[in-house]
């Protein structure tokens, strides 16, 4: 590998070395390929082969056909970026470079991360829900509620800095499930230290699931933490204990370990509102890897969108760079129709909370990235919204056509839709 360039030094684009293989990665490579006014010299780190959908991982123990995946390999070919596959150990910003767990030494002009979060077990004895390695956990439990193996599931929240939606999807499709298939003595239960469902999305919101929740007959226990399951008894905060054959939980998340970066208590790199992490110069830091409190596909790729316009504008591009400021969406996925979900957290919109049955953002996907979405929608099998997903058949395949764009050199080129 060729050592890194010092400032002053010129080797005719600039070197970015992007560490990760998922949401925020992917949205990254995507905006610097349209903002940067040179080529720059991309390097995508990561220790997957596959990018998996993880919003959609939740459907697949119910219906294994809406899971999507993709092999980085073919993503970064067709995008013109280096693929590694490989795991970052350590950051050197001094010298800048990164050091892999093969021991080679990667070079850097400008260094992006988005390795994610770590997903952690809390709850011994429950049945932990984390994407991919959750769903055949998740398939077998359907089969034991059918068996009549299990009378009282309580699906629950955990403790600290989490993206809870999942957990609600999961509630919702199962009881969606057992209604198909008219299974009688089941009894589900949701508990969330939150102290509204989901109230990071407000009022409007957390109205439309409580409702939702109550008409599949889900009893919700909001501003309830869980502490403790064993022998059949789930033990709440304050020694209340409830009965559960079974408990389904989502992990607790940790910022990951990478030796030489600035963390929190938890793990987590703190950035500015660009992205920039704090004390490391030409390093930025994207996703659920940094202390903004909400993990979520989206939110990710509006992290991205502001680092790159950052790094576009340093790099000489013209751009005028725009603070990361936050708009909320989360598609909720109910085994019936699906409902939209929206808040800016920017503060700029005061009430913003709004939950509709009616699209609140195109194209209808779980992640609403600005260059992701629409160029996943391109490179997918089958161009199809989630199942429960109803869109208007007509302007589908207009908004489809518009978003696929042309072909330049060779690789997909995306028209911009909002």
């Amino acid at each position: 590998m060729p050592e890194s360039v010092r400032a002053g030094e010129s080797r005719g684009s600039a070197r970015v070395a992007i560490v990760g293989g998922g949401v925020g990665a992917l949205e990254m490579v995507l905006a610097l390929r349209d903002l940067l006014a040179t080529e720059a010299d991309m390097t995508l780190v990561s220790p997957d082969q596959e990018f998996v959908y993880q919003p959609l991982t939740v459907v697949e123990p119910f219906d294994p056909s809406q899971g999507r995946r993709w092999q980085l390999s073919d993503l970064t070919q067709d995008l013109g970026v280096e693929f590694d596959q490989d795991v970052v150990t350590s950051v050197a910003a001094d010298d800048k470079n990164v050091r892999l767990g093969s021991g080679v030494t990667l070079g850097y002009d400008v260094l992006v991360l988005s390795p994610g979060a770590r997903r952690v077990d809390w709850l011994p004895g429950a049945l932990t829900f984390r994407g991919p390695a959750g769903v055949a956990g998740m398939r077998e439990l359907l089969d034991r509620l059918e068996t009549g193996e299990v009378g009282e599931l309580v699906f629950v929240a955990p403790p600290g800095t989490v993206w809870n939606l999942p957990l609600y999807e999961l509630a919702l499709l199962t009881a969606s499930h057992i209604g198909e298939r008219r299974i009688t003595g089941v009894h589900l239960t949701l508990v969330t230290p939150e102290p509204e469902p989901l109230d990071a999305f407000g009022p409007a919101a957390a109205t439309a699931i409580r409702n939702l929740l109550g008409n599949l007959g889900i009893a919700l226990r909001a501003g309830r933490q869980a502490e403790r399951y064993e022998g059949g008894v789930l033990t709440l905060g304050g020694g209340e204990q409830m009965p559960a054959d079974q408990v389904v939980a989502l992990p607790r998340l940790q910022g990951p370990v990478i030796e030489g970066l600035p963390t929190d208590a938890d793990g987590f790199i703190a950035t500015d509102d660009f992205g920039a992490v704090v004390g490391l110069p030409d390093v930025y830091a994207v996703g659920d890897a940094t202390t903004f409190a909400i993990k979520q596909g989206g939110i990710a790729t509006q992290q991205a969108d502001a680092a790159a316009e950052a790094i576009a504008a340093r790099a000489g591009a013209d751009v005028t760079p725009r603070p990361f400021r936050p708009i909320l969406r989360g598609l909720l996925l109910t085994g019936g129709a699906a409902h939209y979900l929206r808040a800016d957290l920017s503060g700029a919109s005061g009430d913003s909370s709004t939950a509709s049955a009616e699209m609140l953002w195109w194209p209808p996907s779980k992640i609403a990235g600005h260059w992701l979405a629409p160029y996943l929608a391109a490179h997918a099998d089958e161009l199809k919204p989630p199942e429960g997903v109803a869109v208007d058949t007509d302007l589908t395949a207009l908004k489809w056509r518009a978003m696929i764009g042309r072909e330049r050199d060779g690789r997909t080129a995306l028209v911009r839709v909002d």
